[in-house]
């Protein structure tokens, strides 16, 4: 094994792991065969110093060799991405281009692709559960409509998703992981087919518990463990019930029997451990997990979009680290609807993300701190030159008395244009 500078890169050159912290470089994997120029480019103008090549499984010889091999020292995320680093950048070369359309504009679409989905999606379970397994192809349209919000701005699609009561709690749960499936998928630039079919896993992946009891799904306190073993049922009736509709229901079905699989082997059905557990299923881990922790559920309180991130991050060694940070870096550090505290001592919601740039997100500010009172809403781009404020902390609603805070923060998103910082 040597370590090379990213100068000295070489195509033909095997990659057995890039040193650092995954928020430097823009790829969801660290051992691949370099083949593509467009990789070396992006390796060589990433934030990865070294490469460590393996010159036994490479094409080409190294250039230079360096240090023998040190261990990396790995810190948390929010030490990695300090609120206050003007370093941090996400390398442009893993951000997929964007029809990018004015952001009022897409909340009115992605609305519209709602409330499609609220008359679509139940009716397509149900056919599941008659044993229509075709529904899953039926789908198609939803999806491309899902896909195509996502194309033009993730955040809108993924944040209305989260406005939901209680009952609507599975459809609109599948819905929002259907959109942050293909929000990860296009982040791991993987082919437009298999986008697709990440959507449609993800729109069907919780459908077998509409075959269990609806007493059971809408319980408020804890599950005794007979109900819980009820309840872990659901994986297996899913995946029954779609697999008999053709090649795509067989990657439907994988995930919806694996999406609750954990990397670390503590999942279930099976406790199938890292790489055993296939890239849709690890994908579905992620997202299931993240919408989950945002939504409110009849036995907690939704976690705010950048507490469900940090409590991700927390226990990341139950997902795909890499696969967790490409997501993370697919939503942001502080997704939008977060509500963060800025160090001029006022709260602000997220309300666009800068990708390039994730401690520094769009935020509008609404209320003082110091006293304690709301203010007129301003607009702050936070990756302006000088800083016109920064994050110091991600806040929890509840605290500040706002209860139903994923519609309160749709109004600031969706509000008129406010006035910017100057």
């Amino acid at each position: 094994m040597l370590r090379v500078r990213k100068e000295d890169l070489r195509l033909g050159m095997y990659i057995q792991s890039l040193e650092g912290s995954w928020f430097d470089h823009p790829f969801w994997r660290t051992k691949f065969l370099l083949t593509e120029e467009e990789d070396l480019r992006a390796l060589q103008g990433s934030g990865i110093d070294t490469i460590l090549v393996d010159e036994a499984k490479s094409l080409a010889p190294a250039v230079a060799h360096l240090a023998p091999q040190e261990p990396a020292r790995r810190s948390s995320l929010f030490e990695e991405l300090a609120p206050g680093d003007p370093q941090l950048s996400a390398p442009a070369a893993a951000e997929p281009r964007r029809r990018r359309v004015p952001r009022v504009d897409e909340y009115r679409a992605a609305q519209a692709v709602v409330e499609d989905c609220k008359a679509a999606v139940g009716e397509l379970f149900a056919q599941i559960r008659r044993g229509n397994a075709s529904a899953v192809e039926d789908a198609a349209p939803l999806i491309s409509g899902i896909a195509e919000s996502v194309e033009r701005n993730p955040d809108a699609l993924i944040t209305l998703s989260r406005v939901r009561t209680l009952d609507e709690y599975t459809y609109m749960h599948s819905v929002a992981v259907s959109a942050l499936m293909i929000n990860l998928a296009r982040q791991l630039h993987l082919p437009a087919e298999y986008v697709a079919q990440a959507g449609t896993a993800g729109l069907f992946m919780d459908v077998g518990k509409g075959l269990l009891p609806p007493a059971l799904l809408g319980k408020p306190g804890l599950y005794s463990p007979e109900e819980r073993a009820q309840m872990q049922r659901h994986p297996q009736l899913g995946a029954e019930a779609v697999k008999s509709a053709g090649e795509l229901s067989s990657i439907v079905a994988d995930v919806c029997l694996h999406h609750h699989e954990r990397y670390d082997g503590s999942g279930y059905p099976h406790g199938l451990k890292g790489d055993d557990i296939s890239l849709f299923a690890r994908m579905a881990a992620i997202c299931d997990t993240y919408d989950a922790l945002a939504s409110e559920r009849p036995h907690r309180p939704a976690f705010g979009p950048a507490e469900a991130v940090a409590e991700m991050y927390r226990v990341k060694g139950q997902f795909d680290e890499g696969l967790l940070t490409t997501f993370i870096k697919s939503i942001g550090i502080y997704p939008v609807g977060s509500l963060v505290r800025l160090e001029s001592r006022r709260l602000g919601c997220v309300v666009a993300q800068r990708r390039d740039r994730l401690t520094r997100p769009l935020v509008r500010v609404f209320y003082s701190v110091a006293q304690r009172s709301h203010l007129p809403v301003e607009e702050l781009d936070l990756a302006q030159e000088p800083e016109p404020d920064r994050i110091v902390a991600r806040e929890e609603p509840g605290r500040w008395g706002l209860a139903d805070w994923d519609r309160f923060a749709l109004t600031i998103i969706q509000g008129q244009k406010a006035k910017r910082a100057a």
